[in-house]
């Protein structure tokens, strides 16, 4: 949450002032709030002038194009919230939503909705109380963030890659490709083995350069391979981050409400000292398991990881 919630981000800004007057007036907010409304908002927000507040055409298209910044943010952000909510015990999730004006006198009018939270994720699973040993609170409550700055090749699997119509046959394609060439690799090496004549060759180099393609070709899909069947797994290296966060999780009915691959990363606050608890690979100590690691206590402060329930426990008992 705090990452976006940022003073100086206009889109932001332009949030809590939706949200601040349809607290302050619901009477107004009820039949929607204006472009001039918000811009005066937005100002005492910000403490100085946004906009023009004598042209109300340019306020239109002000507020539209922040309107259109604080859609795709709140599409992003919008999984991470919901479960804080569920989280604090919330019945309610706001849904944002725009009125398009038309003709004289009618102008585009913005509405906050509260909707009922629906808790597929919550209902399925009894949230489990871990006993104190030592004084030491051992479960945390992992949170679902969108990734930053995914750059050009993890990009689609941030907004989150619906497996249907054409992009699910472009995504078996891409998978096609890269499996069609390990065979091929395979295949040559053994037929150099079978005509193999020591007279004339030298299978050193073919071996040393197939072994290498192969193995490139193989961590760059073999996660993409599995994630089907594991439901998460550590993001291969192409669309990884410098701190190995990024993972790739399969997401299906009834959970969510379509099938779909998307790029996330889960994080929580570290009981013991505060800190950030990031989900990471185990490495070499818990091999093929995804773990929270402490950002101040990486050694010590380790925690298990349940994606489906978003719980820890602490794995140094």
């Amino acid at each position: 949450m705090t990452s976006w919630s940022v003073k100086d981000r206009l889109d932001c800004v332009l949030l809590r002032a939706l949200l601040q007057l349809s607290k302050d007036k619901p009477d107004l907010a009820k039949n929607g709030l204006s472009a001039w409304d918000l811009v005066e908002a937005v100002s005492n927000l910000r403490e100085r002038q946004w906009s023009s507040p004598k042209d109300k055409e340019r306020m239109s298209d002000d507020v539209r194009r922040t309107w259109n910044k604080l859609e795709t943010l709140w599409k992003s952000k919008s999984e991470g919230i919901r479960q804080t909510l569920l989280d604090a015990g919330c019945d309610y999730f706001p849904q944002f939503k725009r009125v398009e004006g038309g003709g004289t006198g009618r102008s585009t009018k913005y509405f906050v909705e509260w909707c009922k939270l629906a808790t597929p994720q919550a209902t399925h699973y009894q949230v489990i109380q871990e006993p104190k040993q030592q004084n030491i609170p051992l479960g945390i409550r992992y949170i679902c963030e969108d990734i930053k700055d995914p750059g050009f090749l993890a990009r689609i699997f941030a907004e989150g890659l619906l497996l249907k119509g054409w992009r699910k046959f472009a995504y078996i394609t891409v998978l096609l490709i890269p499996i069609l060439m390990m065979l091929i690799l395979a295949l040559t090496f053994l037929v150099n083995v079978i005509f193999y004549d020591s007279s004339t060759k030298n299978l050193m180099g073919p071996l040393l350069t197939n072994s290498l393609m192969f193995f490139t070709i193989a961590i760059t899909v073999n996660p993409m391979l599995n994630l089907k069947t594991k439901g998460i797994l550590i993001a291969p290296w192409w669309m990884q981050s410098e701190d190995g966060e990024r993972l790739l999780e399969f997401r299906k009915p009834p959970r969510f409400t379509e099938k779909s691959i998307k790029a996330v990363s889960y994080s929580a606050t570290c009981p013991i000292c505060g800190a950030k608890v990031i989900a990471k690979s185990g490495g070499l100590e818990f091999f093929g398991r995804i773990i929270g690691r402490c950002d101040d206590g990486p050694v010590e402060h380790v925690f298990s990881f349940d994606y489906i329930t978003r719980q820890g426990t602490w794995l140094r008992k």
